[in-house]
């Protein structure tokens, strides 16, 4: 992971190490033993290579009827090149080669003794032989050019030599095969209908003999010229054709004898076990720890829930006691600064949306949350803003705790009538500029005055006479309370606490929230100590 700085954060995958060490020690040791048994297991070979150059197959022609290719497609002659006609005929040559003593496989003598043996319709090898040929050579190209590599590997370097030579060898002569056959096919051709118009011309002339008008003899006379046209350019054809050159292409390397196994070591195969089974047990720890719904680098993990931090604050540990004492974070104290620069964060966002109502809630800890609303309202006072902070929570009250005041009459007074929102204001301590309205009397159904009209119209009338009005609400997950608050308010800060709230958790929370078109305008995390 990557922190705001460009730092990479290692603890997080320090800690998935130190959580699943033994899944990640099996794999590899299961890795290095099935390493041992492949590496003792591979049966290394022999492997020569020859490099051949193919090229057009017609030069010296541009007869239309000649139906050669004259330009190489290297995808078709790599097929071509690894076929079982090539393989059969690179047999044939080996065989011939052995009988005559020769490795030459480009001489007549070896090329008459192998069309000899294919002419047989056997090789000494047969078919399950030519199979295997196939099989042990690959062939290759490079970017599209013309020239083909063509791999051979074998048991002993002579067979891998002779499989590789032969096989080059064997694909040129296909394709002059093919070329000539190619050439003599368009002879034929021409031929023939050179005779169907030397046949036609005798019937015209014989017709031209015995007509009868001049207007019928200058028909026939038309007829004949075409046609001797026609025949004087097959007889240029022929000449062409007689002129064509076939070049299959030829062989640039012939195969080396090799010197030595291809393949990896022994050892490679241990070695390589470990480092696959190492990384396999590795994949397998941080898939469980990303199952793991644990905050670990919480501020980190909101960002990839789409969650935008405002920071880390401390709310509880050796800086709190949380309670019946005071717990409001001295101005110049750490914790102080901590709550200063996240109020100045919220205070940003809020000032850029023309916004003034936050209410300020949690998934599941209504402690946590009421630190931080208590501590974030005193930052903003002492920065100079006029303050109203509001104990919504009515179930479970305790923001007045926070500041050592007494809880008599509250928001819960003001919506029920019972007295004047002024009367139930009360002065923070040593804050000048915060004032605050605990939750007030106990109530049997708080949600009745939650989603009351008077709740409505009592946060629009503070929002004009306040530059900042923070509303403390209960846990999103324990009761609906801060779902119908936030419907009112200008936007929800989330408090999450590490300790206390997971991953879902939060987003179940925010997914409430957002569901009836509350904004989160972002998310504090609350530290359980000052470490």
């Amino acid at each position: 992971m990557i922190d705001g700085d460009g730092v990479v954060d290692v603890s997080e995958y320090a800690s998935a190490l130190r959580r699943w060490w033994p899944y990640i020690a099996v794999a590899a040791a299961v890795g290095l033993v099935l390493g041992a048994i492949a590496g003792g297991l591979q049966n290394a070979q022999y492997e020569a290579e020859a490099i051949v150059e193919v090229r057009p197959l017609v030069t010296n022609s541009d007869d239309p009827d000649l139906d050669v290719n004259r330009r190489v497609n290297t995808a078709t002659e790599q097929a071509i090149a690894g076929s079982q006609r090539v393989a059969e005929r690179a047999l044939a040559l080996i065989e011939a080669g052995e009988a005559l003593g020769t490795t030459d496989y480009d001489g007549p003598e070896i090329e008459a003794a192998a069309d000899a043996i294919l002419a047989d319709g056997t090789t000494a090898e047969g078919d399950e032989e030519t199979r295997a040929v196939i099989e042990q050579v690959e062939v290759s190209t490079t970017d599209d050019s013309q020239i083909i590599a063509i791999t051979a590997s074998a048991d002993s370097p002579e067979r891998a030599q002779a499989i590789a030579q032969s096989m080059a060898h064997a694909y040129l002569d296909f394709r002059r095969d093919e070329g000539l056959a190619a050439t003599e096919l368009a002879r034929q051709q021409l031929v023939e209908r050179e005779g169907v118009l030397l046949d036609e011309l005798e019937v015209l002339a014989g017709d031209l003999a015995s007509a009868d008008s001049d207007g019928e003899r200058q028909a026939l006379s038309y007829r004949d010229v075409s046609k001797r046209e026609e025949l004087a350019g097959i007889g240029s054809r022929l000449a062409n054709i007689s002129a064509v050159s076939i070049n299959a292409g030829e062989v640039l390397d012939d195969a080396d004898l090799p010197d030595g196994r291809s393949g990896l070591p022994f050892l490679a195969g241990p070695l390589s076990g470990l480092l696959l089974g190492g990384l396999a047990g590795l994949a397998v720890a941080f898939m469980l720890d990303r199952g793991d719904d644990r905050f670990r680098a919480a501020s980190l993990e909101l960002a990839d829930m789409n969650l935008r931090p405002m920071g880390s604050v401390p709310v509880g540990g050796g800086f709190f006691r949380l309670g019946g004492d005071v717990a409001i974070a001295d101005q110049n104290s750490d914790a102080g600064e901590a709550y200063r620069r996240v109020q100045g964060s919220l205070l940003f966002s809020l000032d850029e949306a023309d916004k003034s109502l936050v209410l300020v809630t949690g998934t599941n800890n209504p402690q946590s949350t009421t630190t931080v609303a208590a501590n974030m309202a005193a930052a903003a006072a002492r920065s100079g803003r006029r303050t109203l902070l509001v104990g919504a929570d009515l179930r479970r009250p305790s923001l007045h705790d926070r500041f050592g005041l007494e809880n008599h009459r509250g928001l819960s007074d003001v919506l029920g009538g019972a007295v004047d929102m002024e009367a139930a204001l009360q002065q923070a301590p040593d804050i000048a500029n915060l004032r605050i309205l605990p939750a007030g009397s106990p109530v049997q159904q708080p949600a009745r005055l939650l989603q009351s009209v008077a709740l409505g119209r009592f946060l629009s009338h503070v929002k004009g006479d306040y530059d900042l009005v923070v509303v403390e609400a209960p846990p999103v997950l324990a009761v609906a309370d801060a779902v119908d608050l936030g419907r009112l308010c200008e936007g929800v800060v989330m408090v999450v606490e590490p300790g206390r709230a997971n991953r879902s958790d939060v987003a179940d929370s925010v997914e409430q929230l957002r569901r009836v078109g509350v904004d989160v305008v972002g998310t504090i995390v609350a530290e359980s100590s000052t470490a």
